[in-house]
């Protein structure tokens, strides 16, 4: 094993334990809610609320239910995290399968570990139990990210860092946020995944691409293959059946250093959002268009790009 994948080990092996601080100790017994230690304190199932930073947008009925029974026979095997509200209650930070389990099942206290959080904390440590525990699928995943970039300002390199992946992976789950709904919906309910719409974001948005995704749904497409059928999506048609067999002029420089696709991609993975360029046919003048989601991303963008208002 390298250096690098030893790191990356190392650091997707750090536990919610690690984060708090602390060990998780184990309740075995709902019948005996008394059953805890320092650090752990039993609470009223009713007095928990979920979290405003819940990545997770499905949570299984069934799986529910199977917990719910281990739950009703060997107790909750961890507690979950919470923080204090304005109320007097408290908002769940990690642990709302577990609780919703232990409701289910009719616990009406549940173990848990009181913690004081900032807001970007408790978003924070919702994603990372998720990501750790890979329950989230690519769609959930992307606007559990993207939420940290617009509400909190955050790098894809900081996020890449608190959850053990690489930026570039940061950036391109993000992007598939840009992905249209019916597209969004095809992803997280497993008939295409990632890699696939990472394939799509090669081809222009609009109707279009959602027909060329179904497609790839009802023929189940290979990701190298809607790839090549992406590719051809985008490539330019020729006026005229004699400028095919002429050579394709390029971008200018543009051409001579990367293809603007390629260039488009890379920059849109260092700003961590959507950047188009067109050019006039000479490839010597053109836009560059560089896309915002909200007014704390803009002005993360501007920090990015090196601008101080």
């Amino acid at each position: 094993m390298t250096n690098t994948s030893q790191s990356k080990v190392r650091r997707l092996g750090k536990g919610l334990s690690a984060i708090i601080g602390q060990p998780v100790s184990v309740v075995t017994d709902p019948n005996k809610p008394e059953a805890s230690t320092p650090g752990i304190v039993m609470i009223p199932s009713a007095s928990v609320k979920p979290s405003r930073f819940q990545p997770r947008r499905v949570f299984d009925q069934t799986a529910l239910e199977r917990l719910s029974d281990s739950i009703k026979s060997t107790g909750m095997m961890q507690p979950v995290i919470v923080r204090g509200d304005s109320s007097g209650g408290y908002e769940l930070v990690a642990g709302e399968r577990r609780w919703r389990a232990a409701a289910l099942a009719g616990l009406p206290t549940v173990p848990a570990i009181v913690r004081d959080l900032s807001d970007e904390q408790a978003a924070e440590w919702a994603i990372i139990e998720n990501v750790q525990r890979e329950d989230l699928n690519p769609i959930e995943r992307a606007f559990a990210f993207r939420n940290l970039v617009d509400r909190f300002r955050l790098t894809h390199q900081q996020i890449a860092d608190r959850v053990g992946l690489d930026r570039s992976s940061v950036a391109n789950t993000i992007r598939l946020t840009e992905l249209e709904e019916p597209i969004r919906d095809m992803i997280q309910s497993g008939r295409l995944n990632a890699g696939h719409g990472k394939a799509l974001l090669m081809t222009p948005p609009g109707q279009a691409r959602i027909k060329l995704a179904e497609q790839a749904c009802d023929e189940y497409w290979s990701v190298r293959k809607l790839e090549r059928e992406a590719a051809a999506m985008s490539a330019p048609a020729p006026a005229d059946p004699a400028q095919a067999a002429k050579p394709q002029r390029n971008d200018g420089d543009l051409g001579r250093v990367a293809s603007r696709v390629a260039l488009e991609r890379a920059l849109s993975e260092h700003l961590g959002t959507k950047v188009t360029i067109t050019t006039n046919r000479a490839g010597d003048r053109g836009r560059l268009s560089i896309e915002f989601y909200g007014l704390a991303h803009f002005d993360g963008l501007l920090a990015r790009l090196g601008y101080k208002s």
